[in-house]
């Protein structure tokens, strides 16, 4: 699993990769097996996951929302989920200050994390201040005001965000393999917008989706940390909405058959990108996963070590959205004939299953990279959080009677079964984009 748009949509660390079970994090913290975790409903109606991990000194405290990055109602605006959680974020409500502010005053970090489908608010905070930070975040999010001030913040920062989204090779990419791959749905929106479309959007509008998207009904709290369980009480349970819940997953319609896509950029590059399994195809999902891990995990990753020969940087990753789930491929500069070459073998050889002795060596360096993830509070956090959201937060580690589900999954793979999702889902047509330096012949 990986989220898109913490540093970049589709390049943050795989989430998945987080989420093999608290049976065998407790050997790196032996404290946690005697604390318990918890999950359920809090009073006004938001779904929460409580994990204590002994030996972080800091308290990550999350809210995820489903809610589409380009909103609801037509016309779409790229990057109106973003300004409308950074706009929160910065709005003094009716009482005290913004969470913005209350963050930066107990030198906290905050963060905002915009998937096609989902926004995530996190913030790592001192150990002490969990209690504080939980009463700040839901009365920003449950109740949310915009101001003028804020809207106007946020629209400053969103501009700076993207513009350098924009001119990111990797960032102009993923945009166009997602434009091309779904013909309907939030994923064919890209979730930062452009001068145009942060400059149309007035306050009006940002508040009417914040009052949408940030309801408790439709919100996952998740704690983990240094943090006792008492701190979910300072919840508040936001505004009453008996006429509505969570909200329900939009359709994705996927193309059958995507068009290429050319491009022209500051150098040359290419993505690729197929729909793969949903996230309750738990272990269809984990083979993708692996497949990713295998080949584009440093150091080691088969992909990994042939961008080195072809000086271009190769980058990979399975996404495991609620349905589909998504499986996309980017490379830049170098010699970039010889790293789509590379790729397509590689990609080409994983419909055979891999030797014996190969896959154990691989399914380890899965297992160890994926533990390695799940040491930070904040990893944790967004593994809950992130599951939650996308509809099967049974699949993540922790919560109570699923410890060792993912791990699970993990051990049942087998070659033949990695080589089975790889022809299912990776075999047929994808979306593809090329991009060639302006003043020059196609890549």
């Amino acid at each position: 699993m990986q989220s898109l748009h913490r540093a970049a949509p589709l390049a943050r660390a795989l989430f998945t990769l987080v989420a093999i079970g608290a049976i065998i994090i407790t050997r790196w913290y032996p404290a946690a097996a005697a604390d318990k975790s918890a999950s359920g409903t809090l009073p006004g109606g938001a779904a929460y996951v409580y994990q204590p991990l002994a030996g972080a000194q800091v308290a990550a405290i999350e809210l995820w929302f489903r809610a589409p990055s380009s909103g609801f109602d037509k016309p779409m605006v790229p990057g109106l989920a973003r300004l409308a959680a950074e706009a929160v974020a910065a709005s003094q409500p009716i009482t005290g200050v913004s969470l913005a502010e209350f963050v930066d005053g107990i030198g906290g970090r905050l963060t905002i994390e915009v998937n096609p489908e989902s926004v995530g608010v996190s913030v790592l905070v001192p150990a002490g201040q969990a209690a504080a930070t939980v009463r700040a975040m839901t009365r920003s999010y449950f109740a949310p005001v915009v101001t003028d001030e804020g809207a106007g913040d946020a629209q400053r920062s969103e501009l700076i965000n993207g513009q350098l989204h924009a001119a990111s090779p990797e960032g102009a990419i993923q945009d166009a393999l997602y434009g091309a791959l779904f013909t309907a749905g939030p994923a064919k929106y890209p979730t930062y917008g452009t001068a145009a479309t942060i400059a149309s959007v007035d306050t009006k509008r940002i508040q009417t989706f914040a009052e949408r998207a940030f309801r408790a009904p439709n919100a996952t709290l998740v704690a983990t940390g240094d943090v006792d369980q008492a701190a979910l009480a300072d919840a508040i349970p936001g505004r009453a909405d008996p006429q509505r819940g969570r909200e329900a997953a939009t359709a994705q319609q996927v193309a059958m058959h995507p068009a290429p896509v050319a491009l022209t950029g500051a150098q040359a590059g290419f993505g690729m990108a197929w729909a793969g399994p949903p996230i309750v195809d738990e272990r269809a999902a984990s083979a993708l996963d692996f497949v990713a891990n295998y080949l584009f995990a440093p150091p080691s990753g088969a992909l990994y070590r042939a961008a080195n020969n072809t000086g271009s940087t190769i980058d990979g990753s399975f996404l495991t959205f609620h349905n589909p789930g998504v499986f996309f491929v980017t490379a830049t500069g170098g010699d970039i004939a010889a790293a789509r070459t590379a790729v397509t073998a590689a990609l080409a050889s994983m419909r055979q299953p891999l030797a014996p002795a190969t896959f154990a060596a691989a399914r380890r360096a899965f297992v160890y990279r994926t533990l390695s993830n799940a040491q930070s509070a904040n990893g944790l956090a967004d593994s809950y959080g992130w599951y939650g959201v996308e509809g099967n937060i049974a699949y993540a580690p922790g919560v109570e009677g699923t410890q060792g589900r993912y791990l699970a999954d993990a051990a049942a793979l087998t070659p033949q079964s990695v080589a089975a999702a790889v022809t299912k889902y990776l075999a047929r047509g994808g979306a593809l984009v090329s991009v060639t330096p302006a003043g020059k012949g196609r890549a």
